[in-house]
């Protein structure tokens, strides 16, 4: 179990980014305009320094103490520690700041430091207009630095004071030794909000007239939703209508990875709806957006930039398979794409009514992609384990199964490590921008398949949870966890292009022992995974007798997968099929990925594509379906795709026909 992290040191990497851009809707110069002729400007905090009279502008007061506290700033004590005789409002928090005559002086010593000079606000409800707001302050260098990166600033949604989230961050650029004013625009306010800024490195630094407000507009700024339907070519923004609004405007920037906004590519697109089009963008590149209400006469701030990064699904060519079952899979490159995952499936077909398997997995013969597999046994465990971060199991009887925190072992079971349970699961980390789920789940997963809708899907596993201390505790008083599961649906919408939760079962385990469970999810899902991963504990997690189960009509089909080949930088796959592939219909997917970079986090994920569609590459020569031509006398009463989907209409491909006398037959629409 990786147990080398803590707290401290993941604070650190977030708080020490000085290149990292928070977003580049930080120029009040930038805002629209028409919003600000007839903005209303609403205090939140003001804060002149006229009480730090010690020291002067050209002589600050090195000796003169203004915090209560003393000695080295915890992760808490010194966010709130500044004499509150020397301030306008009290709990402001600092650490190597001190008076300069009515203003404010950053002296850091610890350069390069997470312990670097710092001055941080009381907290303060931002959640007004939906959470955009403004701080400016004037600021200057005593000595010009012209390679700085600018005082460094963090915000934090401190609404749970136990798990602080950092929303937004930056540096302060352009700064001189001349006093200027500087005005900084977030998106991200909470109604409990801190900001934090640092000096870290060793540049001398003096502010004053410090102010936090937002900007009262006749109407409000528009909350922006999931946009829908990306195609590459084109995506439909959305946002929740705004009391008052008659008219809303949508401005769409070229951008990078960083925030950065570029040439403006769609110039206040009107429409009285709160959903539109936007056409003509260009597959990879990266877009950032915003939407602006309005009454008529006046208009809103602009919403937050919110970003358009994502990839259109790869549409693999037809094949030709030899005699011996091998041939080559193609498809045409996407925009933006890292590199991609290939999936090969075959029909399974329910020979009779009733309880059909769909997964059934012991992993006794599963192993890392090396082939190998580690040789401990639960409550055994090595004290410097290393987890694979993420893995595509091996030897498994479903190929395509995902893995992250994990290791296979030689007792036929694989093991998932929830070490990093309380600081992402717990802290529910989000990307901000994308919605995109970043919590380090420890977890194995199923791949995408396409479950019927018509039946419920029963689940058995064997699982076995350790309880153990949590080493990372703030407390330092390491209370022991039992550590649990849950199994979970996760199906993906065609609408956000987001895989998402839709069903999930919590299962209690037993202090240190194998413990036999079950559940049943309500209904199935057209692309969707099965996944189990390790919550309530900051440690280890044991998988064995993964069994899936659901209710199928004779002549149904489910698409088992049977090869998966992940990672190909180039746009082909080799593949050889089983020998009794003739048999089967066999199908094949392929998934684009890339890598984002979270604007508010430090953190990078993968970001994947949706699966293209189920494409049939073999018709079965053989099946248990009876033959279209027998039994002229029924007739047609239900048609289905090989995916179990109800069909309104005959479909390109194989179609499977439910006849009036309950006989089931094939049909293949050219």
């Amino acid at each position: 179990m990786n147990k080398t992290h803590c707290l401290t040191a993941a604070l650190a990497v977030l708080l020490a980014a000085p290149t990292a851009v928070a977003t580049q809707t930080a120029n009040a110069q930038t805002v629209q305009e028409a919003a600000k002729a007839n903005a209303q400007q609403m205090i939140i905090l003001s804060e002149d320094f006229s009480k730090m009279t010690s020291g002067s502008e050209s002589n600050p007061d090195l000796s003169f103490n203004i915090n209560t506290c003393t000695g080295m700033p915890s992760n808490d004590i010194f966010y709130s520690c500044v004499n509150p005789d020397y301030t306008q409002t009290p709990g402001w928090g600092s650490y190597q700041v001190y008076p300069a005559g009515g203003m404010i002086y950053f002296n850091n010593t610890r350069a390069d430091d997470y312990y670097a000079a710092h001055f941080n606000t009381p907290v303060f409800d931002a959640s007004a207009d939906n959470g955009i707001y403004f701080v400016s302050f004037r600021a200057r260098l005593i000595n010009n630095a012209p390679d700085y990166a600018g005082l460094g600033y963090t915000t934090q949604d401190v609404t749970d004071p136990k798990n602080p989230a950092y929303t937004e961050y930056g540096n302060v650029k352009d700064m001189t030794s001349e006093w200027k004013k500087f005005t900084l625009r977030f998106e991200q306010g909470k109604k409990a909000t801190r900001v934090i800024f640092r000096e870290e490195d060793g540049v001398k630094v003096l502010l004053d007239d410090f102010k936090v407000y937002y900007e009262k507009t006749a109407v409000g700024s528009p909350n922006v939703l999931r946009h829908l339907f990306y195609t590459g070519t084109s995506f439909r923004p959305r946002w929740n209508k705004v009391e008052g609004a008659t008219k809303y405007y949508v401005n769409v920037y070229k951008s990078d990875e960083e925030g950065n906004i570029g040439e403006q590519v769609v110039t206040d697109l009107e429409t009285t709806d709160t959903i539109c089009t936007v056409r003509n963008i260009v597959p990879g590149v990266i877009y950032r957006y915003n939407v602006t209400a309005s009454d008529g006469t006046s208009k809103s701030q602009p919403s937050r930039y919110v970003v358009l990064n994502e990839l259109q699904s790869p549409t693999p060519d037809d094949v030709e398979i030899a005699a011996d079952g091998s041939y080559t899979a193609t498809w045409e490159k996407i925009p933006n794409a890292l590199f991609y995952n290939y999936y090969v499936y075959e029909d399974r077909i329910a020979e009779n009514d009733g309880e059909f398997t769909l997964v059934d997995e012991d992993f006794n013969n599963v192993t890392d992609a090396n082939g190998s597999k580690m040789d401990w046994t639960p409550g055994n465990e090595p004290k410097n384990l290393l987890s694979q971060a993420k893995g595509y199991p091996k030897g498994t009887s479903m190929n395509g199964c995902f893995a992250t925190y994990w290791a296979p072992l030689t007792g036929g079971y694989v093991m998932v490590d929830g070490w990093n349970y309380f600081y992402d699961v717990v802290k529910n980390v989000q990307d901000a921008e994308t919605g995109e789920d970043l919590k380090r789940y420890a977890k194995i997963e199923t791949p995408v398949l396409n479950f019927s809708a018509d039946s419920s899907v029963k689940l058995k596993v064997s699982l076995w949870g350790d309880y153990a201390s949590d080493d990372l505790d703030k407390e330092h008083n390491y209370p022991e966890y039992q550590v649990n599961a849950v199994a979970a649906i996760v199906a993906f919408n065609p609408e956000t292009g987001l895989y998402e939760e839709v069903e999930r079962k919590h299962f209690e385990l037993d202090k240190k022992t194998w413990k036999n469970v079950e559940c049943e999810f309500s209904k199935g899902y057209e692309d969707a995974k099965i996944v189990i991963y390790a919550t309530d504990g900051p440690s280890v997690l044991y998988i064995d007798n993964l069994k899936v189960t659901q209710q199928l009509k004779k002549g149904d089909a489910f698409a088992t997968c049977i090869e998966c080949q992940p990672g190909l930088v180039d746009a082909k796959a080799s593949v050889t099929l089983p020998a009794d592939y003739a048999k089967k219909n066999i199908y094949q997917r392929v998934v684009a990925v890339n890598n984002h970079k979270s604007l508010f986090l430090n953190l990078e994920y993968n970001w994947y594509s949706g699966p293209s569609e189920l494409q049939l590459i073999h018709e079965a020569s053989e099946t248990a379906i009876n033959d279209a031509a027998a039994d002229a006398a029924a007739v047609e009463v239900a048609r289905y795709a090989v995916d179990g989907t109800q069909l309104a209409a005959p479909q390109k491909g194989v179609n499977i026909v439910r006849m009036s006398d309950g006989t089931a037959r094939k049909v293949v629409v050219k």
